[in-house]
């Protein structure tokens, strides 16, 4: 059975975070791994607070699991703060650890701050070079290029600007245009855009849920390419699929 790690925050609504990932990852018939690095208080209808852990408790976690189980893909989330950036970064160059997916979370979905500022030029110019894909959304991609994006033109120029980071593909997602949510992959030759159907209402987790079935999709044996369409498909139905459970935002049936 193939094997995936997630290495995130946890989101006690179980949908975003460790936790959507690992339920991406059952339902994908991958076996999850998780490794934390912060603790979230949320619900759909706000975001109170984060709690980052301890570098020495991070690196516990990597040199526990690790010596025991490996795994074939790897998805990074939420990681916080630059401290926190630095100590995941020297575990993946220790362990060796590959098929590495960046979900570079930035803000919850009803706007909380998930980086620290002094936290971005490390994700920039020390872990993306480590990867294999990075999975952006727009805000994030303009945080990331600076460039503002608001045509379809702006995805090709961003996804360039991405790939130069030292990614091996870059995706963005373009759910938060107004009428179409179209994504791009770039690999550095070619570019693959999928037009999709924008379906109004506010989801948590989507995000998460994309770059785990990319991961997970990778480790079945799909190419990057075939994985991108499968993850955007996965991501779609569960979002078709969405309940409105508590009081605010739309959660993902997976």
């Amino acid at each position: 059975m193939k094997i995936a790690l997630t290495i995130g925050a946890s989101d006690p609504t179980s949908g975003a975070g460790i936790q959507m990932d690992l339920k991406v990852f059952h339902s994908l018939e991958v076996y999850g791994l998780s490794i934390l690095t912060a603790v979230t208080a949320q619900s759909t209808i706000e975001f109170s607070s984060v709690f980052p852990l301890p570098e020495e408790i991070i690196n516990s976690q990597f040199e526990t699991l690790l010596k025991d189980l490996k795994p074939h893909g790897t998805k990074i989330g939420m990681i916080y703060s630059k401290e926190a950036f630095q100590c995941v970064i020297s575990n993946i160059k220790n362990l060796n650890i590959k098929n590495l997916v960046i979900d570079p979370v930035m803000t919850s979905t009803l706007g909380a701050k998930l980086l620290e500022n002094n936290a971005l030029k490390t994700l920039k110019e020390e872990l993306i070079p480590l990867s294999m894909a990075v999975t952006a959304n727009i805000p994030e991609a303009e945080a990331l290029t600076e460039l503002k994006i608001e045509r379809i033109e702006d995805l090709y120029e961003a996804s360039k600007q991405l790939y130069q980071m030292g990614t091996k593909f870059a995706i963005i997602k373009g759910g938060h245009f107004e009428k179409k949510a179209i994504d791009i992959l770039y690999d550095g030759k070619n570019f693959y855009k999928i037009d999709g159907k924008k379906i109004p209402g506010q989801f948590h987790g989507t995000g998460c849920a994309f770059s785990s079935a990319f991961v997970c999709f990778l480790c079945k044996g799909y190419n990057p390419l075939e994985a991108f369409k499968a993850s955007k498909d996965f991501v779609r139905k569960a979002i078709e699929n969405s309940l409105k459970l508590g009081q605010g935002i739309n959660l993902l049936i997976i």
